[in-house]
């Protein structure tokens, strides 16, 4: 059996039994949160990387 008709097969059965099935009802979570905006998360301070030390062995 060529693999390019079984998938093609398959494809075809799982669309037909998607088309056949309801659709999802969509449920809102929450309707009270899509009005409020996100806020922005605020910025760590900026921290100068450590100076570089000299190997022990030096």
């Amino acid at each position: 059996m060529d693999i390019r008709i079984f998938v093609g097969g398959l494809s075809a059965a799982l669309l037909r039994r998607r088309a056949a099935m309801p659709p999802i009802p969509v449920r809102v979570v929450r309707a009270s949160l899509a009005d409020v905006p996100l806020r922005p998360r605020p910025r760590p301070p900026h921290r100068p990387a450590p100076p570089v030390r000299p190997a022990s062995n030096m």
